[in-house]
């Protein structure tokens, strides 16, 4: 027979305040570690707690530690995929390009690129300008598409109020 579980409960975390909690969490990952805890506090061990989950007793078991240390906090502030790369800009910098990109100056994400380049001496890949852009707010101007049998006089007489073959 499995031994008891021994987990000393904070003052505030009922079983009613972890399945309000869990209820209410919009982050699928925090959605899952809140109902195991719930469960847990009903009184549920580990392996079923992990099974009734989908994930591992491993998992479980690590959900418990970071409550231990750190309470509902430490359970509910750790993402997946760590911090990330930090990025070749300072946000000095960064502000500096969200300054000149507003203005309208940029019209692809080439332009922008040869403006990083001569301003700061930074050079980024193709794909990184576009997960730059996006993370900083920056949209680029895209023309609207024409097609490329249009006649230019027809749309300037369309736009004078009627048809040119009319």
């Amino acid at each position: 027979m499995a031994r008891k579980t021994a987990i000393v409960w904070a003052v505030g975390d009922t079983a009613d305040a972890l399945h309000a909690q869990y209820r209410a969490e919009p982050v699928a990952e925090v959605h899952t570690r809140l109902q195991a805890l719930w469960r847990l506090r009903l009184g549920e061990g580990p392996t079923a707690v992990a099974a009734g989950v989908g994930v591992s007793r491993n998992a479980v078991q690590q959900w418990l530690r970071w409550y231990r240390e750190g309470g509902l906090a430490a359970v509910c502030g750790r993402r997946k995929g760590g911090v990330g790369k930090p990025s070749y800009l300072t946000k000095d910098q960064e502000a500096q390009l969200v300054a000149a990109a507003a203005t309208g100056v940029f019209a692809t994400a080439q332009a922008v690129r040869d403006w990083i380049e001569a301003r700061f001496g930074v050079v980024y890949t193709r794909d990184s300008m576009y997960t730059l852009l996006p993370r900083l707010g920056i949209r680029l101007k895209v023309p609207r598409p024409r097609h490329p049998q249009a006649d230019p006089r027809a749309r300037a007489a369309w736009k004078k109020g009627g048809s040119a073959h009319a």
